[in-house]
């Protein structure tokens, strides 16, 4: 009844929403329930609206890790901006090739249930809703922003075309140990209030990464790592001890070593906002210039991977070990 409730005041005919709150308020009325509605109504009304909470889809992917291919993708909708409150949708079973059906076919539930369009943000720009893939750390590097969607009968289009693509750590979404998710919320804390403060990555790095999470753990007011592609040992337990010490903000050449020359487009990137929170906008932006076909395919827009995992916009991702199809909580 609850859920009828919020698709009542989601939905975009007057017609469907009047029938819906007529069907809602009988409900309530023969149960005696009428007063605890109303209070309902009125919480959601009066809870405060978060300007950075956007309409969202989150899309767990994990591998069976069987010698199958397959990978199970879940995922969740938020579909009213300023509130977080992400809903579970169908699990699907596919391979990475499949990753980008899977993705649209989610997407078009979410273009039904969006309450609104592209809102702008706090600059008056149109904020795109965003699309954030909860990766484990060995598909870190997978080109998510490329993935392919079709609209209607058109041509498939890159999935960072439209949408602000980030990536998010499966492994830190889903751990119980509460040091790493203290570590995560400060450092998410000292971004949004202090900014992106870089703490940096050099080659020579590569062959001291005990003195580099060193340097990390004791400097709280770093909030930021710029690495090369974790597509490599070195880079990859970077990224791991990066995650472990409560980055949520990370950026790397997915083609591998990220040179200076392109170190300074991030650099520029982030001194083009004024606050944190726009970052995800200043990338989306990068990639829309990198994809025109007037554009050289070398484009750092082309290749940039953004790591954005906000500790406070959180889907419950622990699951039981059996057919996804089977899990009560996800049907």
């Amino acid at each position: 009844m609850l859920l009828a409730d919020v698709a009542a005041s989601l939905a975009a005919s007057p017609g469907h929403r009047g029938a819906l709150v007529k069907w809602v308020d009988g409900w309530a009325q023969r149960s005696g329930l009428t007063a605890a509605v109303a209070r309902r109504r009125a919480a959601r009304r009066e809870s405060a609206v978060d300007p950075d909470i956007p309409c969202c889809l989150i899309v767990a992917v994990e591998p069976a890790r069987d010698g199958s291919g397959e990978i199970v993708v879940r995922p969740w909708l938020n579909t009213v901006p300023g509130h977080w409150d992400p809903q579970p949708g169908e699990p699907a079973t596919t391979t990475l090739d499949g990753l980008g059906e899977a993705v649209e076919r989610a997407l078009q539930q979410g273009a039904r249930l969006w309450s609104a369009p592209d809102a702008p943000d706090r600059t008056g720009r149109e904020q795109p809703a965003y699309v954030e893939f909860v990766l484990p750390y060995d598909l870190l590097n997978h080109d998510v922003a490329g993935l392919r969607f079709r609209i209607g009968h058109g041509r498939p289009l890159p999935l960072g075309l439209k949408y602000g693509v980030h990536l998010r750590s499966l492994e830190r979404m889903r751990t119980d140990d509460a040091v790493v998710r203290q570590q995560w919320r400060d450092r998410w804390h000292s971004l949004r209030r202090h900014g992106v403060t870089v703490h940096g990555w050099t080659g020579a790095d590569a062959q001291r990464l005990d003195a580099w999470q060193t340097a990390l753990a004791g400097e709280a007011g770093r909030t930021a790592v710029v690495l090369d592609a974790p597509a490599d040992t070195p880079a990859l337990e970077a990224l791991k001890a990066a995650i472990a010490e409560g980055i949520s903000l990370a950026i790397w050449d997915r083609r591998g070593a990220f040179i200076e020359e392109r170190r300074e487009v991030v650099t520029a990137v982030f001194a083009s906002v004024p606050i944190a929170a726009q970052i995800p906008m200043a990338i989306h932006r990068l990639r829309k210039k990198a994809v025109d076909p007037a554009q050289s395919p070398d484009l750092l827009g082309r290749h940039i991977a953004f790591f954005w995992d906000d500790p406070t916009r959180l889907v419950d991702i622990h699951t039981d070990d059996g057919d996804p199809a089977d899990e009560e909580a996800l049907a």
